[in-house]
């Protein structure tokens, strides 16, 4: 079990916790009314349900790997107030949040056409929106994954995992890499296409799904969307990797399936500064073939302070991505 994890469980630990998030109820004039009960732990965060005399809140404790949500969530909602989740208090350096509840999430209702639709679309409507912050975000502690440098950080990924010894949990045989290495002049192909492209660098969230948008108040508004702790800000247009395969699964269907392309058109709809969907669609494909970089890279992260039985554990985690590049390109 991941030392932090080990720390999440300890007495001294949900005191200090309580202790804080008392002071920031203090703020706005609110009681917790019971003793926290710490939810169900990962290797990214825990999540702690906390009950107020004003509703229910939301505590939010993350990884070392990923403790700039935290400061990054606040800048971006500060940027977006009406799409995202501002958390009423944060500590930064401990990798704190408290945020409001906004009820269900999208992932409650039965999965529609319409429903994946009109998330993608809300996902769409703040990237586009966030475009111009780049320095601001990157200030907060998002990374950069610019396709300009992919083709180098795919390279380098490959060495670092054969240069490791061979009983090493993250490394992998020269052979493999060279096999993976298969895939760099697809990879360097599509990184040409998308920084080619008219649409520019923007919050990539990198995991998105129906459990990240809360179910809108009205027929109008946006969801508002939450957990940007896998984020980057890289081509927006690889959000899309995770949705398509989801949906697929929902719908049991092909990624071509008209209630698919239907979700994927509402989003492309949202960057019109740039094109028409017709016109962006052809950027899909590229943003779809590089995002398991991302993926790879925020796996990495995770696991940097990681002890031997986690690395073990979730090293296959970190490896799938590339493996998944070097099959697109067999």
């Amino acid at each position: 079990m991941a030392e932090w994890i080990k720390k999440w469980a300890e007495e001294e630990w949900c005191s200090d916790v309580e202790t804080w998030i008392d002071m920031a109820c203090e703020t706005y004039a609110l009681n917790r009314m019971s003793k926290i009960q710490p939810g169900r732990a990962s290797i990214r965060s825990i999540h702690i349900r906390v009950q107020t005399d004003a509703g229910q809140l939301f505590f939010k404790a993350l990884s070392p790997g990923q403790l700039f949500e935290a400061r990054m969530t606040s800048s971006a909602a500060s940027l977006a107030p009406d799409q995202l989740v501002m958390p009423l208090a944060i500590d930064p350096v401990r990798g704190w949040m408290l945020s409001p509840d906004y009820g269900a999430t999208v992932d409650a209702l039965t999965p529609t056409p319409e429903l994946w639709a009109r998330s993608l679309a809300s996902l769409g409507r703040l990237q586009s929106d966030l475009v111009p912050y780049e320095q601001t975000l990157f200030d907060s502690g998002l990374q950069v994954m610019d396709p300009q440098w992919l083709p180098d950080e795919f390279n380098n990924a490959l060495m670092l995992h054969a240069s490791l010894p061979a009983d090493h949990p993250l490394g992998i045989p020269a052979r493999d890499a060279d096999h993976a290495f298969s895939a760099f002049g697809a990879i360097e192909q599509a990184c040409h296409q998308l920084s080619a492209g008219p649409v520019p660098l923007s919050l990539e969230h990198g995991s998105f799904d129906l459990s990240r948008a809360f179910v809108p108040t009205d027929e109008t508004s946006s969801a508002r969307l939450l957990n940007l702790s896998d984020a980057h800000w890289a081509h927006p247009f690889a959000s899309l990797a995770r949705p398509i395969e989801r949906m697929c699964i929902d719908f049991r269907a092909e990624a071509d399936d008209p209630r698919i392309m239907q979700a994927i058109g509402a989003y492309l709809a949202e960057f019109s500064d740039y094109g028409s969907p017709d016109e962006l669609y052809g950027l899909v494909a590229p943003a779809l073939r590089i995002a398991p970089l991302h993926t790879h890279e925020t796996w990495l992260r995770l696991l940097a302070d990681a002890d031997p039985k986690d690395m073990l554990r979730w090293a296959p985690q970190v490896l799938e991505p590339l493996a998944m590049l070097a099959a697109s390109a067999s």
